[in-house]
Formats: C-alpha cells, structure tokens, sequence
C-alpha cells in the first residue's frame, strides 16, 4: 500500500514528467557528445527546462502558493511555497557524475511541511511529512543505528570549496580530526540533497554541512527528523532556524557525541 499522499503524489508526477529528458542530457555529458566549450550553457539549459516543466504543474496543482527556487528568481506568497532545487549536484551533473538530484519542499510559515529527494539516476524518491515518517519509494527508512563513532560514514558538503572560496571555520580541519581520532572513513559526494538523503536511510552515519543557503536546507532537514535523525548547528539549533553555516546530521547518539566533541574544542 502507497504511502503517499495527495500532495506528495503531486510532486511525484511533476518530477517524473522531467526525468527522461534529464537523463538524456546527461547521457549526453557522460558519454562525451558535448563539446567542453559548451558544457556550461547544456547545463543551463537542462536546468531551466527542469524549472519551466515543474513551475508549471505545480502551480497548476496549488495556484495559490508562491514557489522560491535555489537559482533562480519566484514569487514569494504569506503562507504555503514550494521550495525547488532543480540540479543539486550541478558540478557532479557537468562532469558526467552520477550522484545529483532534484529536491522539492513545502513550507507553510516558515516551518517545512513536506520534503521529497528524487535520485533519477537510480530511480530513487525519498520523501516525508510531517508526524508521517520517512520514505525511500514506499519504504520506511531509517538513520544508522550505530552507536559509536569508530568505523562510521562521514559525509562531508562544504559550499564554500564549489565556489572556491576559503572556509571561515577551519571546517575541514575540525571534521578530520574527529574522523583521525574515531577511526571513521569521510566521503564527499558533492550532492547536499542526497547527502540528507542518504543519511536519513542510513547509507551513512554521520553528515557535517557548511555554508548552505536556506532552500538548500529545506529538503533535509525534515526527512532526517523523521527518520529518528537530527540535523542541528553547534547550539543544537534545528538547521532550518539557525543562521550558523557548520550543520551535523546524526542519530540522537552519534548526534550528540560529535556535538559534545566539536563544542569541547571551541
């Protein structure tokens, strides 16, 4: 039995409708038919057909709701938005890696309300609502269970190194040293949507964040809570109400493990 509902249904049509064409541009890339000079304005491209395609079905389904974009411009309204990143993973997408996603949210004042990850490349759609757990395709999903740091995932998104700009908080150093000391293996997989995802269906352990905008931590945040996981700042503040760029993502016992190690060595 499907554990979707009407309004996840609805997100789950529109992602559908721009997958075939998706993956077929990224065939393009990967297999090396587009020329290198060009690679930049394919991708764009790709991204705006995405944008145009899931504007429109959904604010047919939901005219009343504004919708924000990571990239590009919308149209805000008081109470319900969609909450779109139509290529997370983008540097991945233009190199012919597949690890990227589509990610879209609502929010209804400012507290999100229902999230959905979609994976095209393995046909994977994660998703959740509020009070109603978290789902991989119609699966329940869960955050590891591990209980102790040695041998852990760590996964690791800084924004800053995409745009090539310097970390302000050391974040690499803090991250390796808890991973030397634990004896944890760190992977950087460049997607932050599917980062979220994969720590809410507990393909890894632990997940460390920095310098993400707003929308991109729209999608995560309450797919993690409802898979029994916290993504929170320092302070223990919820991701998606804190102005602090480092975030962790964990079970409640790792969560509070690497909080209480990271805070010790401020």
């Amino acid at each position: 039995m499907s554990n979707r509902s009407p309004l996840i249904n609805v997100i789950f049509q529109s992602l559908n409708k721009v997958t075939k064409n998706m993956l077929r541009d990224f065939g393009e890339i990967e297999n090396l038919q587009v020329s290198p000079s060009s690679l930049e304005q394919f991708v764009s491209k790709t991204e705006k057909k995405i944008s145009i395609s899931l504007l429109n079905d959904l604010t047919k389904s939901r005219p009343e709701w504004g919708v924000k974009f990571n990239n590009e411009p919308g149209y805000i309204k008081d109470k319900h938005n969609w909450i779109v990143d139509t290529l997370n993973g983008r540097f991945n997408f233009l190199h012919g890696l597949p690890y990227f996603a589509i990610s879209v949210a609502v929010e209804l004042n400012n507290e999100i309300l229902s999230t959905v990850i979609f994976d095209p490349i393995r046909d994977e759609f994660y998703f959740a609502e509020k009070g109603k757990g978290s789902f991989l395709n119609d699966r329940r999903i869960r955050v590891s269970k591990r209980n102790k740091l040695n041998l852990c995932i760590f996964s690791i998104y800084d924004e800053n190194t995409l745009n090539h700009k310097g970390s302000a908080i050391n974040f690499f150093e803090k991250i390796n040293l808890l991973s030397y000391q634990s004896s944890s293996v760190i992977r950087s997989f460049g997607s932050s949507a599917l980062n979220f995802a994969w720590l809410a269906s507990g393909k890894i352990d632990c997940l460390f964040v920095n310098k993400l905008n707003k929308n991109q931590i729209s999608c995560g945040q309450l797919l993690i809570k409802e898979a029994g996981g916290y993504l929170t700042d320092l302070k223990y503040i919820n991701a998606y109400d804190t102005q602090n760029d480092l975030l962790i993502g964990a079970n409640p016992t790792l969560h509070k493990e690497i909080l209480k190690t990271l805070n010790h060595k401020n």
